[in-house]
């Protein structure tokens, strides 16, 4: 619209300028004047409106990204974190707990073998948490804030399998149910820590 007025403007001095019998009216002009000057400012006014609006838009997602929880209990309060992760540990163990292989292939593991496992899983959660903060820059102690959200998913995981083993009451004693919850924890850190990995 501006540059339809200002194109207008300078065809109406055109010719103005190569026709001497053509007056301008400044009374005309004038007022042709303030139309432009009235839709500057209007564009102005637009303009701070949306730099305002953006400027909003920044400081709402720098809120959420400073108040994000890092931690799912171990920072003093229950949050989401720890709800994820056990659901994520469910979904993980329930399908292991049940399976005969695995009260089978646990009865036969010694300790070397269990402590392997310990820490393969503990392994591997700490690897999907640390891609997840790393991935979303979130924490300047980033290995530090990982470490100890892969010990929360550990400990939360090995508690969720042993809560499922003694629900379906599949370990005839209790190194047999240790053993079954060390096993059937590796499936239910992975996916515990998908779900961080998916939703952080």
């Amino acid at each position: 619209m501006v540059r339809a007025v200002v194109t207008k403007l300078m065809r109406y001095a055109g010719q103005a300028v190569h026709r001497r019998d053509v007056t301008i009216d400044p009374k005309k002009l004038d007022a042709e004047v303030k139309k432009l000057d009235k839709m500057e400012t209007n564009l102005e006014n637009v303009a701070d409106k949306i730099i305002r609006e953006t400027q909003e838009l920044e400081n709402i997602k720098h809120g959420v990204l400073k108040h994000k929880d890092h931690l799912g209990w171990m920072g003093g309060q229950l949050t989401f974190l720890a709800v994820q992760d056990i659901v994520g540990a469910i979904f993980g163990a329930m399908f292991f707990v049940i399976t005969q292989e695995i009260w089978q292939l646990s009865s036969r593991l010694g300790a070397l073998n269990l402590a392997a496992i310990s820490i393969l899983s503990f392994l591997m959660g700490l690897s999907l948490v640390y891609m997840s903060r790393r991935r979303k820059l979130l924490s300047i102690r980033l290995f530090h804030t990982s470490f100890m959200r892969a010990i929360e998913i550990y400990l939360i995981s090995f508690i969720t399998s042993l809560w499922l083993i003694m629900i379906f009451n599949t370990a005839p004693d209790f190194t047999q149910l240790i053993k079954q919850a060390v096993v059937v924890t590796m499936p239910a850190v992975i996916t515990a820590a998908t779900a961080d990995l998916l939703f952080y």
